[in-house]
């Protein structure tokens, strides 16, 4: 039985690398960078609705975690966070309008977050989130991957809940809060030197076009603001748009933006319609984000199919700039889903190392430091498959402008901060 407090269903009805340990922090990094870090403490962003600067400060480097969400499966289900908290600010429903109270409603346990036996906050059904009987999508539990404890609970068959809108973020948390511990993973390195005649034309306040092509990630599913997100609060942006928004902001610039993705397309469809979707629209960035629908492509037709489109965009417009966008990872629970999606960024990633007007950003590489530090899928997506919510369309964001713009984006100035 679902259990909602009145408050959140009036809310919602309105509604591939390695991580490597990160390095010893030395002690002689002194009082400027513990200044520059209580002043960053003593300054919070907006976290109470949807904020785009709020929203891409890199999860890599900020000692306040803003809104990072997590879903309870089970009534006594505890959640890990990205950090080990050291305080927590604020839990929230996922519409950032109702909060949550400390000792009441959750506990902080040995490091993680747990609902108390009387709390309003929702939780799903074990048995509604690992059905016995199939939905109209068909999604296999892979046992090999369920969390051991939650194992003897799931006996015999079981399938994955699947929906869309806020089928799953109705039954999030939204937790802001603090820590003391540095990043444990490489950060993402900024590419700008690949995309200097995008940038120059941004600076000398030209016009330029910016094209975002791919499947349903790129189209939007499922921001909180957009139709598939239900468009229901905190109406966060899509990453495309995210994107476009920032740079026109800090370049003073309108930016001529274009979205021909389309959902459930995989790379091999993008390549069939690239010259009247892409090439026709002479953009000065072309971003391309393919791979979550293409777990049975073989990694030769992979390569070849976006080799072909870096080439013929380059032909086109040998002034022009490509930014590659390695996948958000399918559910690790779906056996039928969790395929060849692992292999892409590696390719894509020696494709841009052949071409200097072309960059990699690593989005299943921070997809990975996420399932490292603890974080199941059902706290990121919005679809239970292959989507994501608002967390982790940010960690695209972030992932993109870090790429695109290095410390121009966001310096890494806490990286190596005393604890």
């Amino acid at each position: 039985m679902k259990r909602f407090s009145a408050v959140v269903i009036a809310a919602l009805m309105f509604c591939s690398f390695t991580a490597c340990a990160g390095p010893d922090v030395p002690d002689d990094k002194g009082k400027t960078e513990n200044a520059k870090l209580a002043v960053a403490e003593q300054q919070l962003l907006e976290y109470t609705r949807y904020n785009r600067e709020t929203y891409l400060k890199p999860v890599w480097n900020t000692r306040e975690i803003y809104n990072e969400t997590v879903m309870f499966v089970g009534e006594n289900d505890s959640a890990s966070l990205i950090y080990r908290p050291s305080e927590i600010i604020s839990v929230r429903n996922y519409g950032l309008n109702v909060e949550y109270k400390e000792n009441q409603d959750y506990v902080l346990e040995n490091g993680k977050i747990k609902r108390t036996a009387n709390s309003e906050i929702p939780y799903m059904e074990i048995n509604e989130y690992y059905k016995k009987f199939s939905d109209s999508v068909e999604l296999v539990v892979d046992k090999s991957a369920v969390e051991e404890s939650m194992l003897p609970l799931i006996q015999g068959p079981r399938y994955l809940k699947y929906g869309e809108t806020t089928t799953f973020t109705g039954y999030q948390i939204a937790v802001t809060y603090r820590h003391n511990k540095p990043w444990e993973y490489d950060t993402v390195k900024g590419q700008a030197h690949k995309f200097t005649a995008f940038i120059d034309k941004l600076e000398s306040g030209d016009n330029a076009k910016i094209l975002f092509f791919g499947d349903s990630i790129t189209v939007g599913c499922n921001a909180s603001g957009s139709d598939r997100g239900g468009n229901v609060s905190p109406y966060c942006e899509i990453w495309a748009k995210m994107v476009t928004e920032y740079l026109n902001g800090k370049y003073q610039v309108e930016l001529d933006y274009v979205n021909t993705a389309i959902g459930g397309t995989n790379s091999k469809q993008g390549l069939e319609r690239f010259a009247d979707d892409a090439l026709s629209h002479e953009p000065d960035l072309l971003v391309i984000a393919y791979g979550m629908n293409d777990r049975e492509t073989t990694e030769q037709n992979y390569r070849y199919y976006i080799e072909e489109m870096v080439s013929r965009y380059h032909t086109a417009k040998p002034d022009g700039c490509v930014l590659l966008v390695s996948p958000m990872l399918p559910n690790p629970e779906c056996l039928n889903w969790n395929k060849n999606q692992t292999k892409w960024e590696n390719i894509l990633s020696e494709i841009a190392s052949e071409n200097d007007f072309c960059a990699l950003a690593p989005v299943t590489y921070l997809n990975k430091c996420l399932q490292q530090s603890g974080k199941r899928y059902r706290d990121y997506t919005a679809n239970n498959v292959n989507h994501p919510n608002d967390f982790m369309i940010r960690i695209y964001a972030q992932t993109v402008l870090k790429t695109l713009l290095g410390d121009d984006f966001f310096a890494d100035a806490f990286e190596d901060a005393d604890q």
